[in-house]
């Protein structure tokens, strides 16, 4: 894909919004062009520029290659501006890097005093993140600058760069161990068992080098567990996932590894642990690390307490629901939906998009495993309404839509359910193109043959449409995001069965 049509194309409502901003000012020049050939990338379906984008610029010289590369180039110097100025403090590395930038721009314009205060704040940004890479640049400039500026002592941040260069070199050692480790063990089978991965995890250790002192750092040994527990989840290993991750807790809490400091680290750990057993439909030991979430997020006075509590709830709920007890999740997700706007000193997750989604959407499941299909699309609608369904990801909305279609299918809403059809395959036209979703593509074709046949699963034609999907279909996949599996839902329909029954009978399963 041509550079300027992959940037276009990936930017964030917010980058688009920020960008459209700063373009306001060429409806007063002649570069009006560059806003133009911007709409024009972002709504093709091209994936790099043809000649009747070009001749559409140039109506006059249509063959004008040149001021179309001019153009292109304009555009993307706009955008990197653009970019760069949003983005300029999107995380410490770059508020740092920014800093730095500032103190060459002033050193250039010979104002040392100026350049050594960014210089400073910089190396401040830097000490506190462990930016030992950027602190050696940055106490080099310093030293040279000690040439202009006859207030800077060279000795003390010579001595500084000293003390630097050895944590410098022992970061260094790490991201090669990780570098390294990472690189062997995707090509290599450690989906035996767990004694594989500290056999595999020893041997490039020993061959890369790495000094056993740097190794038992509890920093480096946790950046390698998450290497590990990264490329397991790749390669889809959740059996060995789940015992690894297991494993790792226990190590890490007999070493005394968890702190108050870092006590994120231990409830994310057991957030990943509860998924996986999820993944691996293991219900009873699922619900045993929730409730070690819940209390490793009472501890330190309820610090982390709000911030992860969803995670807390989104375990309880998703166990409920995969475990036949729909009654508790109703109740629990209608006790959320009361919690008011503002609550007095806490954090209320009411009016926050993502946990008001992970209600009614879960609501909107829950009425309708029920059988109770008109509260189940009135939860759904909070998502559909305006205030709402814009913020959502094109993903997202497809995603909504096709549920909607199902539950109005359910009820009997034939000809919602076809328009519905017409409506989805219009709109989301360029992402049902896509490789990727061949599989809701497909389904979107039997939904419109169920609602415009008359006797749809009696029909030859339509019945093998359905065995070809369910046999094309990938199976369930529990955590994979989606509201509804499709080739469950339409077994259940060829062979008259509950959804939700078919479901539970298949997640009881081993």
């Amino acid at each position: 894909m041509d550079l300027i049509f992959q940037i276009v194309k990936n930017l964030k409502k917010e980058e688009i919004r920020h960008f459209k901003l700063s373009t306001k000012k060429y409806a007063l020049n002649d570069e009006v062009r560059v806003a133009v050939l911007f709409d024009k990338i972002r709504i093709s379906d091209l994936e790099e520029p043809d000649s009747e984008m070009v001749a559409a610029l140039f109506p006059k010289d249509p063959e004008n290659s040149n001021a179309f590369y001019r153009l292109k180039n304009g555009l993307k110097s706009e955008l990197e501006k653009s970019l760069l100025n949003l983005h300029h403090d999107l995380d410490e590395k770059i508020s740092t890097m920014n800093m730095m930038n500032l103190a060459n721009v002033f050193s250039y314009k010979s104002q040392y005093p100026v350049s050594i205060a960014y210089l400073k704040k910089a190396e401040k940004i830097a000490l506190k993140s462990e930016f030992y890479d950027l602190l050696d640049i940055i106490y080099g400039a310093i030293i040279e600058l000690s040439h202009q500026f006859d207030d800077i002592d060279p000795f003390e941040y010579i001595l500084k760069r000293r003390v630097n260069s050895e944590k410098n070199k022992i970061a260094q050692q790490t991201e090669h161990a990780i570098a390294g480790l990472r690189h062997k063990l995707r090509r290599s089978d450690i989906s035996k068992n767990i004694l594989d991965v500290s056999a595999n995890l020893q041997e490039v250790l020993n061959e890369l080098q790495i000094a056993n002192e740097v190794y038992k750092l509890p920093k480096v040994k946790f950046r390698i567990h998450i290497c590990i527990r990264d490329i397991l989840l790749q390669k889809r290993d959740f059996v060995n996932l789940e015992e690894y991750l297991i494993k790792s807790l226990k190590d890490f809490e007999d070493e005394g590894f968890y702190t108050r400091s870092n006590h994120t680290s231990k409830i994310s750990l057991i957030s990943w642990i509860i998924n996986t057993l999820t993944i691996n439909k293991k219900w009873d030991k699922s619900i045993q690390y929730t409730q070690l979430l819940l209390e490793e997020l009472n501890k330190y006075n309820k610090l982390y307490y709000e911030k992860f509590i969803w995670t807390y709830y989104q375990s309880l709920i998703t166990n409920y629901m995969s475990s036949g007890r729909l009654k508790s999740a109703i109740d629990l997700l209608e006790n959320l939906e009361d919690i008011p706007a503002q609550k007095k000193g806490k954090t209320s997750h009411k009016g926050v998009l993502f946990y008001d989604y992970g209600i009614y959407i879960n609501l909107a499941l829950c009425y309708y495993f029920e059988n109770n299909l008109s509260v189940a699309i009135k939860q759904l609608s909070h998502l559909l309404s305006k205030d709402m369904y814009p913020r959502f990801s094109p993903e997202f909305q497809l995603s909504l839509n096709l549920l909607e279609m199902i539950l109005h299918y359910e009820s009997n809403h034939f000809d919602y359910v076809e328009h519905k059809v017409m409506e989805v395959r219009r709109q989301f036209k360029a992402l049902l193109k896509r490789e990727d979703y061949a599989e809701e593509k497909s389904f979107i074709k039997i939904m419109n043959m169920l609602v415009t046949k008359a006797s749809p699963f009696n029909d030859k034609k339509v019945v093998t449409e359905i065995k070809t999907f369910i046999k094309n279909a990938t199976g369930l996949q529990v955590g994979s995001g989606k509201h509804i599996d499709f080739k469950l839902w339409i077994t259940a329909k060829l062979e008259k069965k509950s959804y939700y029954q078919t479901l539970l009978a298949t997640l009881q399963s081993n």
